[in-house]
Formats: structure tokens, C-alpha cells, sequence
């Protein structure tokens, strides 16, 4: 007879029956009713009654590059397009911290992993995510470019998340974020990943429209494109900072809201 389920066990499959229950399916929720389960989730209840998702301490890069894989998605939902390229851009980061790319692992790990939490929550409840998120699931089944889509994504992710992340990260392991530091530098590393990354997305993403737009702007669009990655991202670490020195309390709560309401703006001007 198999062990009785444990209050884990439960809080799993009430994440995963959450999230089938929004049009979101994990393959990963069929290893439920065994003894061996691809993935491991906690939910864990918040201040007002309400719950999140997160990953145990432990999880490594592996298990949420895992977990997004395992995600399916209808054929015209463009968030997709998103998690494909996160997808990937977190494998690529768990093969360069193998390789001993990163002079700080611990940090760049618990970072990713608790940036991936803030994705996925906003999948589990689109409802109630954030403002930024919201505009690209109003917009996911709508006749647009792939890429669209995919910088959509990007855009709430880093513009609204990675502050957060950032600061939660922080929090956890002590320290501090300082431009001049190993941190930093890792933090760094990352955006030649997602410039490598973008750029074969775009060879495979590109509606008709959009490839000669590209050929008619040359290599200009290109350079734009990754800058306001690349941007957004520095714009990110400088909003963390502010996010962990504020601390909890009426001022960081007025901060993310002002962040989260640019990232919305900017993902409606990406999907028109």
C-alpha cells in the first residue's frame, strides 16, 4: 500500500490542478500519482489569504528548466513563445555555471530560481498577477508575431520581476548588490545569453511582416533590440537595489507598483 500523502503532496497537486484548471497543462502532472515526480512544488500561504508558488531551498536550475519544458500550451497562445526562450536561456545558464562560468553560483542560482517562481505564480493565477503580465495574457490568443510575444514576455519579466527577484535574492543570502562586485558581474554574463539567444529566435520567430522590416532596417534594429535588453536589465539591478533598501512597507510597495505600470505600458505598445 502506498504511504498516505503528505501535506506536500497535496499542496502539489493543488498547484498543478490550479493551473489546469486556467488552460496551462504540465506533463509533469501525471508522475503525481506515483512515487517519482519530475517536479516539486510548495505552495505557501501569504499575508491576506492568499497563496504562491514556490520551489524548496534545494531546487536546482535543472528542476525549473524541467518544470518550464514540461508546460504545454494551446497552439494560438503566444505565451509560448516566452517560455521557450526562458526555456532555454535558463538551460544555457545551468551549462555555464557546470562549466564554473560564474564567480558567484550560489547567488546567480537562488536568483534564477526565486526570478522563475514570479513567472510561473503568474501563470498559476493571471487574474491576479501583476499589471504587466496581465496585459500579455489579455492579449495571448490574439494574431500577432511570435516575437512579439516572446519581448512581451521579456519586457514583464525583467521590467516588473527581476527587481523583485533581486531583492528576495538579497534578502536570503545577505550581502549586498553592488555595481563593483562578483554579483554584478554574474548578473552581467547573463545578457550575452539572452543576445545569442534573441538572435536565433529571431531567425525562427519572424512572421513575414517582420523579416522585411529587418531587412529593410539592417543591422540598426538589431542593435535597438538588444540594448533595451540590455537596458532594461541594468534598469532592473538599479530597481532591485531600491526595492532591498527600502525594505517592506508602504515606500517599496508605491516603487513596485510605479515599475509594474511602466512594464504594462511598454508590453501594450510590443503587442499593437
Amino acid at each position: 500500500m502506498l504511504p498516505a500523502p503528505s501535506a506536500a503532496d497535496n499542496a502539489e497537486s493543488q498547484f498543478l490542478r490550479g493551473v489546469n484548471a486556467r488552460g496551462l497543462h504540465s506533463a509533469a502532472a501525471a508522475d503525481l500519482a506515483g512515487p517519482r515526480r519530475a517536479v516539486v512544488w510548495i505552495e505557501v500561504v501569504i499575508a491576506g489569504g492568499g497563496t504562491t508558488s514556490a520551489f524548496p531551498d534545494d531546487t536546482t536550475l535543472d528542476t525549473v528548466a524541467d518544470t518550464m519544458a514540461h508546460l504545454s500550451f494551446a497552439d494560438d497562445d503566444g505565451v509560448r513563445h516566452f517560455n521557450r526562450i526562458y526555456t532555454e536561456v535558463t538551460r544555457e545558464v545551468v551549462r555555464q555555471l557546470a562549466a564554473g562560468g560564474f564567480e558567484e553560483p550560489r547567488f546567480i542560482t537562488v536568483l534564477d530560481v526565486r526570478f522563475a517562481e514570479l513567472y510561473l505564480d503568474a501563470l498559476r493565477s493571471p487574474a491576479t498577477a501583476p499589471r504587466a503580465w496581465r496585459v500579455v495574457f489579455e492579449r495571448r490568443h490574439h494574431s500577432l508575431a511570435p516575437l512579439r510575444f516572446a519581448l512581451a514576455g521579456m519586457n514583464a519579466h525583467i521590467n516588473r520581476d527581476l527587481a523583485v527577484a533581486l531583492d528576495v535574492t538579497c534578502t536570503r543570502l545577505g550581502g549586498t548588490l553592488d555595481r563593483d562586485s562578483p554579483r554584478c558581474r554574474d548578473f552581467l554574463k547573463i545578457n550575452g545569453i539572452l543576445a545569442e539567444l534573441m538572435a536565433q529566435a529571431k531567425s525562427e520567430l519572424f512572421s513575414r511582416f517582420d523579416k522585411l522590416a529587418d531587412i529593410a532596417l539592417g543591422p540598426l534594429d538589431d542593435l535597438c533590440e538588444t540594448w533595451s535588453i540590455t537596458v532594461a536589465r541594468d534598469s532592473a539591478w538599479t530597481h532591485g537595489v531600491i526595492l532591498h533598501r527600502l525594505g517592506p512597507g508602504p515606500a517599496r510597495d508605491d516603487a513596485l507598483r510605479s515599475m509594474d505600470r511602466t512594464a504594462a505600458l511598454i508590453g501594450r505598445l510590443l503587442l499593437l
